[in-house]
């Protein structure tokens, strides 16, 4: 069989071969409910006329604004098929950012959730958008999706417009998170989406039987898009997570031996584990305490013996709580914490860490089960070409660098020089065995006022660290001393509150004298690991959690820190008076 040349094709591929094995599952109330092959390519097949009469052609665009399921998938394939460029949006995007996108990326369709959804779109586009519900009431000029689905598949028809398609065509325009202004939508064709994949299949060479992943991250993250048809294309079924909130649950229910994540999710995974160690009593809380003060030594065990003992007695039902079946937990889209990585690789957890951004379609180096570098990203993926500038800037260049932001040539020659190099904006160093390792953003150094410069990242990651606190943002540039603002993890205090009993509440314990004098220790402790010039000499408490909705994180959790400080410029200001 001929390779693919578009992403349809792989899928038409993958899916021909042993067409009756589910290949899709996710959760529907409390029963399991699958997809197999030849119904993934019937609906697809089905869709693809249902799209078409709407008028869908060739470099039409089409949106989809809906959070991750099966249709989402079958959608994007159909779409693609027609040779239309698809525009994954976030479910919980603001109003603002999805009225941008509509109108900027020009979508002549967009597949909404349900009618809020497709209500809110209308507010924010045209008559001349046509919008369909997937589930729910079909509310005024909607379009409902059992009405797409009407005609009788045809798969010969399918097969002719995939066969059209080529590696140069355009496939996807994904927005950037905007963690550093309005949302650019970088354009990416079917050629560096298999590039992508074909690169994954080498760094993670994957048997079809007896694997099992579980996709938890939203399908419009460019990171988790790539991953889901990576699993289509090697063969083995790929279940739905509901929501992200419920993972724990769909961990133990579908037992996947693949699970990619962000390394939010795995903070939080870690919290909850220290969280429950710290609330045991007598002989346990010994065990607990005694297992995660070993898994978070940094220079392996005290002896032989006590590493084979804590798995016995406490890390292996930890993996057991988290189905216990992993294999390979994949986590990319952010930095990963040291303390978060290091204590669960020590409970027998096989977490690979990766570098990519959304211009590179996106990943550009990982590691894989053969060759892990704990600390690292790992080693550029087959066929991509890494370069330090002289200020530690990395520059690659490979056939998945993007086609250029929709609609802004000039900020696309900014990006990327005339001979196919991609400006990262990362800072980073490679060893001596070619494996990455990130410094941090080459636009997030800041210059406080006595000339000193300033790195955001590590710092805000150790004040981060604390159980009770979620996000840090620091506050340096053109300041006369270091200070930061401090968002509280709410769920951490609903649960202090609760161990406390009475009538305490997150507010109380913000607000005491306590919180404060635990805090202010934290800061000390992180305070001792920095030079002089970088200490926290004062820092700010948000009364609320950071949230997408308001602006102060992006829908794949990174924190938005120029959003942060202009939302609390006037508390910093309050702070150097």
């Amino acid at each position: 069989m001929p390779e693919a040349t578009s992403l349809p094709g792989l899928v038409l591929d993958s899916m021909s071969r042993d067409s009756s094995r589910k290949r899709i599952l996710w959760r529907e109330a409390d029963a399991i409910e699958s997809l197999d092959g030849d119904r993934f390519l019937g609906k697809v097949s089905s869709l693809a006329q249902g799209l078409a009469r709407l008028g869908v052609a060739s470099g039409d665009r089409v949106g989809i604004l809906a959070p991750s399921c099966p249709e989402w998938l079958l959608f994007d394939v159909a779409a693609l098929s027609l040779g239309a460029v698809t525009v994954p949006l976030f479910a919980n995007v603001s109003k603002e950012n999805l009225s941008w996108q509509i109108r900027d990326s020009g979508m002549k369709v967009l597949l909404a959730q349900d009618a809020s959804q497709a209500l809110l779109a209308r507010g924010c586009s045209g008559a001349s958008l046509r919008i369909a519900t997937l589930a729910g009431e079909v509310p005024g000029d909607s379009i409902g999706w059992e009405e797409l689905l009407s005609d009788a598949p045809d798969l010969d028809g399918f097969r002719r417009d995939v066969a059209r398609l080529g590696p140069e065509n355009p496939a996807t325009i994904i927005y950037t998170s905007g963690s550093t202004g309005r949302p650019k939508g970088v354009v990416l064709d079917h050629g560096a989406l298999l590039f992508q994949i074909a690169g994954a299949r080498v760094r993670f060479p994957l048997e079809a039987k007896g694997n099992l992943a579980l996709s938890s991250l939203p399908f419009a993250h460019v990171f988790e898009r790539i991953v889901t048809y990576f699993h289509l294309r090697n063969g083995y079924p790929l279940a739905i997570a509901r929501d992200v909130q419920a993972v724990g649950d769909d961990l133990r229910i579908f037992r996947p031996t693949i699970f990619t994540v962000v390394p939010r999710l795995l903070e939080k995974m870690l919290d909850r584990i220290e969280t429950q160690a710290r609330s045991a009593s007598g002989i346990k809380l010994a065990i607990a305490k005694a297992a995660l003060d070993e898994a978070g030594r940094e220079r392996g065990p005290l002896s032989p013996l006590i590493s084979p003992i804590l798995d016995l007695l406490a890390w292996r039902r930890v993996r057991k709580a988290l189905g216990g079946r992993l294999s390979l937990i994949v986590c990319g889209g952010a930095a990963l914490p040291h303390r978060v990585e290091l204590r669960l690789r020590r409970m027998g957890l096989p977490i690979m860490e990766g570098y990519g951004l959304t211009e590179h379609g996106p990943v550009v180096s990982a590691n894989g089960p053969s060759e892990n570098r704990p600390g690292s990203v790992g080693r550029p993926f087959p066929g991509v070409e890494t370069r330090l500038q002289d200020d530690g800037e990395l520059w690659v260049r490979s056939r998945s660098v993007f086609c250029g932001y929709w609609n802004r040539p000039e900020e696309s020659a900014r990006a990327r020089t005339e001979d196919g190099w991609l400006r990262t904006g990362d800072l980073a160093r490679i060893d001596d065995d070619g494996y990455l390792f990130l410094v941090g953003r080459k636009k997030d150094l800041c210059k406080t006022a006595g000339g000193k410069y300033v790195a955001p990242a590590p710092i805000e990651e150790a004040l981060a660290s604390h159980e009770l606190v979620e996000h840090a943002v620091v506050c340096a540039d053109g300041r006369k001393f270091v200070s930061a603002v401090l968002a509280p993890d709410f769920a951490a205090l609903r649960r202090r509150a609760a161990a406390a009993g009475g009538e305490t509440t997150e507010s109380d314990i913000l607000s005491s004298p306590d919180f404060a004098a635990e805090i202010g220790l934290h800061v000390s402790a992180v305070n001792a690991r920095l030079d002089d010039w970088e200490k926290i000499r004062r820092w700010t408490v948000s009364p609320h959690p950071f949230r997408i909705e308001t602006g102060e994180i992006t829908p794949t959790l990174k924190v938005r820190r120029a959003e942060v400080l202009q939302r609390f410029s006037d508390a910093l200001d309050a702070l150097y008076r």
